[in-house]
């Protein structure tokens, strides 16, 4: 059976929903480079803003972060994707695990791509979208496969009618904590005060692109996902009063 390819024009006006800064203009710039039909990148950096650009235009290509000053995208993926039949609604992450995959897609995500891989592999991943393919980093596909594997036979009867197909990795416990390094903990400490990255970067004497990789780092190894979390958790440390 021959693939269906999306329509010519579906991708002219695209949307980067993300709250770092560096990482926004970093997507938005890629964008046009996997795919030469984006005439436009709008951007947000809160689920309101996302919310507010959705006003106006109903896109039928979106890049969005998972975790967001003002919640998960949960629910905005859903909306975009109402909004735009046939929209590629992608999240772009450092989050790899189950807690945060499978309710992306089933929100209605229709890749998921790692933004901790380089910017080769990125373009290369979006470019599969206008063939009708999904945007999947290879660890995701993999993760993916293996979930299924290991489902018991019971979630793949698809005529018990009673069980889900997938089960909710949401529900599961997290792994432990990992240990942050010494410059890690400087970043989260100034993060957890309300600076913004340059900010940061200045005052350890850093570049922003360093900060904004440590921040990634930071956010992975505590599996947080927002600039909230990790007040929070930088509150929780002692390391802000």
């Amino acid at each position: 059976m021959q693939r269906q390819l999306p329509p010519a024009n579906l991708f002219d006006r695209a949307l980067v929903v993300e709250d770092l800064d560096e990482p926004r203009q970093w997507l938005a710039e890629l964008l046009p480079r996997a795919l030469p039909e984006v005439r436009q990148v709008d951007t947000a950096s809160t689920l309101a803003q996302a919310r507010e650009r959705m006003t106006g235009h109903a896109y039928g290509l979106a890049l969005v972060d998972w975790g967001l000053p003002d919640g998960t995208s949960e629910e905005l993926i859903s909306e975009l994707v109402t909004a735009r039949p046939g929209a590629a609604v992608i999240v772009a992450t450092i989050h790899d695990n189950d807690t945060h995959v499978f309710p992306a897609l089933r929100a209605g995500a229709t890749g998921y791509i790692l933004k901790s891989q380089p910017s080769s592999v990125v373009v290369s991943q979006l470019q599969r979208i206008r063939l009708g393919e999904p945007a999947l980093s290879p660890s995701i596909a993999l993760r993916m496969l293996q979930h299924f594997r290991d489902l018991p036979d019971e979630y793949l009867n698809r005529n018990s009618g009673s069980m889900p197909l997938v089960a909710d990795p949401a529900r599961e416990p997290g792994g432990p904590q990992r240990q942050l390094t010494e410059r890690e903990v400087d970043v989260l400490r100034l993060i957890g005060k309300g600076y913004k990255v340059p900010e940061a970067a200045t005052l350890l004497g850093i570049s922003a692109h360093t900060v904004t990789s440590y921040v990634r780092d930071i956010y992975r190894k505590l599996d947080i996902s927002s600039r909230a979390e990790a007040a929070v958790e930088a509150a929780r440390r002692g390391l802000v009063s």
